[in-house]
């Protein structure tokens, strides 16, 4: 019987604090991994873990019971003596807005002998941009993803706290991430950005041609197997060694979109998609039905339903089907 997957995320895990007073699980690349989690349990073919650091507070317990309860280990969320991090997320110019508080415990995650054994036996790990704010988090996550065999995606997320515009990454965090990844996710936006920050020609993103030369130039120079960038309400793109496809614009009524943790739910479908070596446009369609369920929410981490997890076994059948031919 062949053994089971493992997927490990590793980087900020906070509490999300909505304006309403709700307050919900978070952290980009914790949200990537919670998904991924959903779907390998789901379909009883592995187990995502999520390597990070909480306070010893009421926050914490709360991320540590949140955990538990999702079905994830909580053998890598380590209690240090800092308070465990949050975001205060608003409404902004039209989309979400940040706040994230600084000098918090996922700033000093820390490398274990055991966080160690789990990235040399896992298939694929996400990471981002944030966490690597601290020089003790930044030397762990790339320690950690360097010692990964599999796939490494790493989810840009760019974040600016929205009132005092103060930046979570700059250009060497970019771009020793680009050089750790295989596979690459961000926003158009955030293309833009990091083309100007790596110096590389940008001249217009206005059109798909033009997104795609500035992918396909991050992929080559980077050697990524994959670039994949989302564009909110008009859809996303994906481009690959073989293959440039685009996802067309939502459907869905923008009135009822809540955006956080779209991003993230797109690109734990896109890498649950590439680990189970499906063609590129299967997972791009997971990565779609992943998103579109996750908008509907608040929270940037729902549980997976029944109906969604059925399209999720039909496009496995399909996907399987055509991987075999």
């Amino acid at each position: 019987m062949p053994s089971k997957m493992c997927v490990a995320g590793i980087g900020e895990v906070l509490m999300d604090v909505f304006q309403d007073g709700q307050a919900t699980l978070g952290g980009a690349p914790f949200n990537v991994a919670f998904h991924l989690h959903q779907l390998l349990n789901a379909l009883s073919i592995g187990e995502a873990a999520f390597v990070s650091a909480i306070g010893v507070d009421p926050w914490g317990r709360s991320i540590r019971s949140a955990v538990a309860s999702s079905g994830m280990t909580t053998r890598f969320l380590e209690a240090v003596d800092r308070p465990t991090g949050s975001a205060l997320v608003f409404e902004h110019n039209g989309g979400a807005g940040f706040e994230i508080r600084s000098d918090v415990a996922w700033d000093f995650i820390r490398m274990s002998d055991e966080a160690c054994n789990l990235a040399r036996r896992c298939d694929a790990v996400v990471f981002g941009s944030l966490a690597q704010r601290s020089a003790v988090s930044r030397e762990s996550i790339r320690k950690f993803v360097s010692s990964v065999k599999g796939h490494r995606l790493y989810d840009v997320n760019l974040r600016r706290n929205s009132t005092d515009g103060v930046a979570g990454y700059n250009a060497e965090i970019v771009a020793e991430s680009l050089r750790l990844a295989t596979v690459v996710k961000m926003n158009d936006t955030e293309l833009e950005e990091v083309s100007h920050m790596l110096g590389l020609p940008c001249a217009s993103l206005n059109t798909e041609d033009s997104l795609f030369q500035h992918m396909e130039r991050l992929r080559e120079d980077y050697t990524l197997s994959a670039v994949a960038i989302t564009r909110g309400a008009q859809g996303a793109l994906l481009a690959t060694e073989a293959k440039q496809l685009c996802l067309p614009h939502s459907t869905l009524d923008q009135k009822l979109v809540h955006p956080v943790g779209a991003g993230d739910s797109f690109a734990a479908g896109l890498l649950f998609g590439i680990t189970q070596a499906w063609p590129p446009e299967y997972s791009l369609e997971l990565a779609s039905i992943l998103s579109n369920w996750v908008v509907l929410h608040v929270s940037a981490t729902p549980p997976l339903r029944e109906s969604v997890l059925s399209r999720v076994q039909d496009l496995l059948a399909r996907a399987t089907l055509v991987s075999a031919l």
